[in-house]
């Protein structure tokens, strides 16, 4: 998979700046959410990467092609691209639709078909249910599936997700975020997610880059320095007083803090070892109680307490704030546009 660098990226639209100079890496296999408020640029910097938008100065690099010199509707073809409203074809069946790019590419139909059914496969949607369907027939959260199976259909090494489980409901959003994040753990695409929420932002990437108004890039940084060490002011308030909280949901359980298994375990509620000190102070707080057992299978590695987690949480943030990290802050710019 590439790497992306936009090199002091920046467009204007007339007189006004959209996104000034930006400069950043996305690393091979990782993915990077543009997050800010309405009118900071982050759609328009996702659409100067495809193309869709073309920069006013600036490079834009996958490893060492500087695709502002490249044949445009070449290099879509090469990207993944989903977004909000998913954009299916009304009038084409599901599988028409995730045909789209390997029909455009000249597969031959056996190859198509079985493209097709590994991706109905792979987001979850059993393809002799949902192959002949049309999009009317799936409710938001399906059609969104298919989206993402249209995208990943010509097997792109880079995938640009503009906002795409923004109109679904927050039980659907909360399972299409899951799965989405169970295969990148598979696919390991080069992602660019761009959306307005800090908590998604948070979930979903392995980087978060905080633009303000004028596309300015404030802090670009990994999930847990950017909550526990804050680059400015303005990151420091968008983020959210609650920082420390979010905090949890990025901070895994350290083996180290934990006690001794009690001799009553079967009485205390559970976490894996893999969970987050988020996901442990929900189960104590669920049942009531001041600890909570940590498993790796069926065994039973220590207890963590509530003392305990604090102290994690504590030793997580003072951790962050000596590592540093945090993008130099520049001055104020004026402008918007997303």
């Amino acid at each position: 998979m590439p790497v992306i660098r936009l090199e002091r990226l920046t467009k204007r639209f007339g007189g006004r700046i959209a996104v000034d100079e930006l400069t950043l890496e996305v690393p091979e296999g990782e993915t990077c959410v543009l997050v800010g408020p309405s009118g900071c640029g982050k759609t328009t910097t996702m659409k100067m990467i495809n193309r869709l938008v073309e920069p006013t100065s600036g490079q834009i690099f996958l490893d060492d092609d500087d695709v502002t010199h490249v044949d445009p509707v070449q290099l879509r073809r090469r990207i993944g691209y989903v977004i909000q409203q998913v954009g299916l074809f009304p009038h084409q069946s599901i599988a028409g639709n995730v045909a789209t790019v390997p029909r455009l590419l000249g597969w031959d139909k056996a190859r198509i078909r079985a493209r097709v059914l590994e991706l109905l496969e792979l987001v979850g949607l059993d393809p002799g249910e949902f192959a002949g369907r049309y999009p009317h027939e799936l409710s938001g959260g399906q059609r969104q599936r298919v989206g993402v199976a249209r995208a990943l259909a010509a097997d792109p090494p880079v995938l640009l997700m503009d906002e795409p489980f923004g109109a679904i409901d927050p039980i659907t959003r909360d399972r299409l975020q899951g799965e989405f994040l169970r295969l990148q753990d598979e696919l390991h695409k080069t992602v660019v997610f761009v959306t307005h929420d800090i908590d998604e932002a948070v979930r979903m990437g392995d980087r978060i880059a905080i633009l303000r108004q004028g596309g300015v890039l404030e802090q670009y940084d990994t999930p847990a320095q950017v909550l526990g060490n804050p680059a400015s002011p303005f990151v420091a308030s968008f983020v959210g007083a609650d920082r420390g909280l979010k905090r949890l949901s990025v901070t895994p359980i350290d083996p180290g803090c934990l006690e001794p298994c009690a001799p009553a375990l079967d009485r205390l509620p559970t976490v894996a070892l893999s969970a987050t000190l988020e996901d442990a102070l929900a189960e104590m707080l669920q049942h009531d109680r001041a600890d909570v057992a940590v498993v790796d299978g069926e065994r039973c590695v220590g207890v963590l307490t509530l003392p305990a987690l604090h102290a994690a949480a504590r030793k997580s943030v003072d951790a962050s704030g000596d590592a540093g990290g945090a993008a130099e802050v520049r001055e104020e710019h004026v402008g918007d546009g997303d």
